[in-house]
């Protein structure tokens, strides 16, 4: 009978996957066309293959002055209800737990420009949530979860902070964009996190200082610089580490804020050279920003939990 055949190979699929994945997946190929589930359908059209980022770059800003999600500095300082003292400094935060049993503590870490980026809206099923809000640096827009003036103040807050909600033995994960891609490499890399998943990351801030003006005194990123420490320099980190958390980077091709081949990649060429995990989807798009998501970085996280994987690929 066809209804035996649907219904074995639905079975099939619920024990390999389990039921409520196979359940998702046969309702999405029931009523969306296949090709819309696929990640090559999320790019973003205006810049994909496109010859200028100008063009590019003013659409988006026009996209987040449209966005329903621009709130001011009040409204958005509300949504990181939650207060840490630590060293005379103090750091507000959000903190959701999971809404079923928690596998691990996820710290998210929003972008530049502060004010901007609230604090997470829902909990994840199985992690707890971790927002730390940044307003340090230049103009109290952020310091890329650093520090300013050569001073890494801002990370030790940041780790006081994740040892006082993270359970003992728990595992943590990192994720975040731009500033806060930066910020998730820097702290999963050099406080040793069991992965981390970025869109479309800052690696190279010495670079972002030449590229912003070296001699412009509104530079923020020369703001983490002093006269003798600064900035971070993640690809040294990266380089020196014997093992590096599982990563996955999502990411346009010319990214005008952080080139892919300027950025990431050399990251990625640290963790080819240390034969560590990756995962990355780049598209032939101009445009800063990506395709990543939340429910991904979710599912990323679980799937390393279930494998356990080793750091490092071993011949």
């Amino acid at each position: 009978m066809p209804g035996f055949g649907l219904l074995g190979r639905f079975v099939a699929k619920a024990r390999a996957v389990g039921f409520r994945t196979a359940l998702r997946q046969g309702l999405k190929n029931r009523l969306l066309d296949p090709r819309d589930t696929l990640p090559l359908a999320r790019v973003n059209r205006a810049g994909l293959f496109a010859v200028s980022a100008d063009a590019i770059h003013e659409q988006e800003k026009q996209a987040i002055r449209a966005s329903s999600l621009m709130f001011d500095a009040s409204r958005v300082e509300a949504t990181y209800p939650l207060i840490f003292e630590y060293q005379g400094r103090i750091m507000r935060y959000a903190f959701r737990p999971a809404a079923k049993a928690s596998r691990g503590l996820v710290v998210l870490f929003h972008g530049h420009d502060a004010f901007l980026h609230m604090g997470p809206v829902r909990a994840w099923d199985d992690f707890d949530l971790l927002a730390p809000w940044d307003t340090f640096g230049w103009k109290r827009q952020g310091s890329w979860f650093w520090g300013e003036k050569g001073v890494p103040f801002v990370e030790e807050l940041v780790q006081a902070l994740i040892a006082s909600r993270r359970a003992p033995g728990q595992k943590w994960f990192c994720t975040g964009g731009s500033m806060g891609g930066f910020a998730s490499l820097w702290h999963g890399i050099k406080h040793g996190a069991d992965g981390v998943y970025v869109m479309c990351p800052q690696v190279d801030l010495a670079a972002k200082i030449i590229d912003f003006g070296a001699e412009n005194k509104n530079n923020p990123y020369l703001h983490l610089k002093g006269e003798i420490g600064g900035p971070p320099d993640l690809l040294a980190l990266a380089k020196e580490k014997a093992e590096l958390p599982p990563l996955f980077l999502i990411q346009n091709q010319h990214d005008h804020v952080n080139p892919f081949a300027d950025h990431a990649w050399k990251l990625l060429e640290v963790y080819n050279g240390k034969r560590g995990w990756y995962g990355l989807r780049i598209h032939p798009s101009i445009g800063h920003g990506g395709d990543g998501k939340q429910e991904e970085a979710e599912m990323f996280f679980a799937l390393i939990l279930d494998k356990a994987p080793p750091k490092r690929f071993e011949r």
